[in-house]
């Protein structure tokens, strides 16, 4: 099951501002919040939104950095759009903390795979393995990507017409 907890939609990336160029939206996962908004234990297969992609957008890249390490024996994560691993594959979050190495699909920020979200998407977090409990940890999680549904400025000027 999926839970969604991104807050603040999109309104408030920067390409809604008026500003057309790549840019970065990050968010932290705790673990506890995690827990709470589920309302019973962590389990392995647990999906969590954490950033709202906008219809129309390039994501360039995801990372993925582990402030503090989880409680749990054993987990890992995994980190992408659509439930899946590109971006991030089987990281562990409670061996130490750092940067997750980028996903087995070689997604790496602003590599030559970027992905088009023609419609809204997410990126999400979902917890690959687990053992024990997970109950506390916080995991940064940072997307990078760029509006192009509509480039901002006038639809004509003097030197784009013969």
């Amino acid at each position: 099951m999926a839970f969604d907890i991104a807050n603040g939609g999109t309104i408030n990336h920067r390409s809604r501002m008026g500003i057309n160029a790549p840019y970065a939206v990050e968010f932290v996962l705790d673990w506890a919040d995690a827990l709470t908004t589920k309302g019973s234990a962590l389990a392995a297969s647990d999906v969590f939104s954490v950033i709202n992609v906008p219809a129309n957008t390039l994501l360039h890249g995801v990372v993925a950095e582990v402030m503090v390490v989880g409680d749990a024996s054993a987990a890992t994560i995994d980190v992408d759009v659509a439930e899946g691993d590109s971006f991030i594959d089987g990281a562990n979050i409670i061996a130490s903390t750092g940067y997750a190495a980028f996903g087995t699909n070689g997604l790496a920020p602003f590599g030559a795979n970027t992905v088009v979200n023609a419609t809204a998407d997410t990126v999400d977090v979902k917890i690959a393995t687990l053992s024990g409990t997970l109950t506390s940890g916080k995991v940064r999680v940072v997307a990078f990507m760029t509006d192009i549904a509509e480039i901002p400025g006038p639809a004509s000027v003097a030197r784009d017409v013969a």
